[in-house]
């Protein structure tokens, strides 16, 4: 049976028009949004994905449920291990890892209509423009802020907060999407400047690295006070190359991004108490990247802490905290278990003595 949201989210009108969405990527966050699309009448959703990813929903169905207590359901899903199906969309999902966008290309050009706006949802800077270049539909950008784990087969679970920043746009569909997602709790909000959104995201995925090598849940890395102090070394790293840039990257905490270093060096029952709202998060809620390493998985380095020394190089500013952050995350990809302790971290930087 549907919720009330979920009824509601179906009363839009759409002219008479019925959607077909494609979710291309359909992993975590792929199906979680998707489940979403499913309760709304008035949208035809088809998920694109990994054969095992097909069973498992088969056998299950899906669900997504979050922190603050809603919970969709759908079931049949429809599921599809080639993209030929593309070719049927409206309007495109994309929720691979940046990693995979490129052998992707080849496969979207083949099946998608030339039309059909792109909305590409990957960690990291520059990807609307990579996709640009190679694609002929319109690419639009929406960056997802919080956390979703798989708890069980199926079940996908949003594990923090944070409203999706999607830029501003004029595509019917997609506005129609937007709205689906409001009227179903999902915030969204709208973006103009979608570069400064790119940049204020990535200021806060620089953890996801150091999460990675900790080993810890979100929860108890932020409240170590030495994981503390790198993630603020890493922040201001990349704070200083926006400067540089030009760019004010967008706030996702509240606080403006120039404090978020010092807000992280203070001692840990002072910042227990000021960041009551950002350890509202699930205990067992750990980073995309510790996800992708524990599944022998290429991660996103180099689309995040690998950007920051990337353009590090190309403003002559030194980069030293995320430029170890990366050489850690390569250590752990080639199969490497013990990569450097936090403590030689903070050493090996200077942040200590």
């Amino acid at each position: 049976m549907l919720s009330e949201q979920a009824k509601d989210a179906g009363r839009h009108s759409t002219a008479g028009q019925r959607y077909c969405i494609g979710i291309v990527g359909a992993g975590s966050i792929g199906c979680y949004l998707g489940a979403h699309l499913c309760q709304d009448s008035a949208l035809e959703v088809k998920f694109f994905g990994r054969e095992t990813m097909a069973l498992e929903l088969a056998a299950h169905g899906l669900s997504a449920t979050s922190f603050d207590h809603h919970t969709y359901f759908a079931q049949p899903v429809a599921f599809y291990s080639s993209l030929n199906s593309l070719i049927e969309c409206d309007v495109v999902l994309l929720t691979v890892k940046a990693t995979a966008l490129v052998p992707m290309l080849t496969q979207l050009k083949r099946f998608l209509r030339p039309e059909v706006p792109v909305v590409a949802m990957q960690n990291g800077i520059g990807i609307g423009e990579m996709l640009s270049q190679d694609l002929a539909n319109p690419v639009l950008r929406a960056i997802v802020p919080f956390n979703v784990v798989k708890n069980r087969a199926g079940q996908f679970h949003r594990a923090s907060a944070g409203a999706i920043v999607w830029q501003q746009n004029d595509h019917a569909a997609v506005n129609y999407i937007i709205n689906a997602f409001k009227q179903l709790k999902l915030p969204v909000q709208l973006c103009d400047d979608i570069t400064a959104a790119e940049y204020g995201k990535l200021l806060l995925n620089l953890n996801n690295a150091l999460n990675a090598i900790s080993n810890l849940s979100l929860q108890q890395q932020l409240l170590d006070p030495d994981c503390r102090l790198l993630l603020a070394a890493a922040m201001q790293e990349w704070l200083h190359i926006c400067r540089k840039a030009g760019i004010k990257p967008v706030s996702y905490t509240g606080l403006p991004n120039a404090l978020l270093p010092w807000f992280l060096r203070l001692p840990t029952a002072v910042f227990r108490l000021a960041a009551a709202s950002m350890l509202e998060i699930d205990e067992q809620a750990r980073s995309s990247m510790w996800d992708d390493i524990q599944a022998k998985k290429r991660t996103e380095i180099m689309f995040l802490n690998g950007a920051v020394v990337r353009m590090g190089q190309l403003y002559q500013l030194p980069t030293p905290v995320n430029t170890l952050l990366v050489e850690q995350i390569k250590r752990l990809e080639s199969g490497e278990a013990a990569p450097l302790s936090i403590n030689d971290m903070l050493q090996q930087t200077g942040l200590t003595s």
